[in-house]
């Protein structure tokens, strides 16, 4: 009987190993992929992690979930993902509610995680994971983009007006470094309600006192 029962629990434990493992932004990022570093072409890398699940990231993943069934996407580059389930009439229902006087977005359409926390001299590893072209751009101020019709209500950011330096297709990916201490901020310039923060933190071990 109690060996019996020390089966069961290593059963268990092996279940809630596994399950766990899994991540909903895809974490698993296959050796080989390409990446882009400074807006040119870069060393591979596999995705780099702080602390833990909860902890520290140091990957952001830029999501849509456009459907690449619906043709009224190709007019604007079409959709490159293998399965989504929005349309283009989906999205375009999502820009605006009610409730508010500027761009709302569909929340597909999204940097996740949207709050990352990284040490001096670290950098973060940023993919397209999405069908459809984003940009990830270093910004002043949150503000609208270049696209003049997602912009209800937003005035756009000045960096939005250059952005193709900061462009990602889908599949590409961005590494982004020398990132000064404090919050900076980051957003896409053609879905101006996808933003991101990225906190470089003072290296403590440098600081008088420590």
């Amino acid at each position: 009987m109690r060996r019996l029962h020390t089966a069961c629990v290593t059963v268990m434990v092996l279940a809630l190993t596994t399950a766990c493992s899994e991540d909903p932004v895809s974490q698993n990022v296959p050796k080989g992929a390409a990446s882009v570093a400074g807006g040119s072409a870069g060393a591979n890398a596999d995705r780099d992690e702080g602390k833990g699940d909860r902890g520290q990231k140091r990957f952001i993943a830029v999501l849509d979930d456009c459907d690449p069934d619906d043709p009224a996407w190709a007019p604007t580059g079409g959709c490159l993902l293998k399965t989504g389930d929005v349309t283009n009439a989906e999205f375009n229902a999502f820009l605006r509610s009610p409730l508010s006087l500027s761009t709302v977005g569909h929340p597909a359409w999204r940097m996740e995680p949207s709050y990352v926390e990284i040490q001096v001299g670290q950098n973060v590893r940023v993919e397209n994971e999405g069908g459809r072209l984003h940009t990830f751009t270093l910004v002043a101020n949150f503000g609208g983009g270049r696209v003049p019709p997602l912009n209800i209500g937003l005035t756009p950011a000045p960096e939005c007006l250059n952005s193709a330096s900061s462009e990602i297709p889908p599949g590409a990916t961005l590494q982004v470094d020398g990132l000064p201490p404090g919050t900076n901020r980051f957003q896409c310039c053609i879905h101006p309600w996808m933003r991101a923060d990225i906190k470089v933190l003072a290296d403590r071990g440098n600081q008088s006192g420590h």
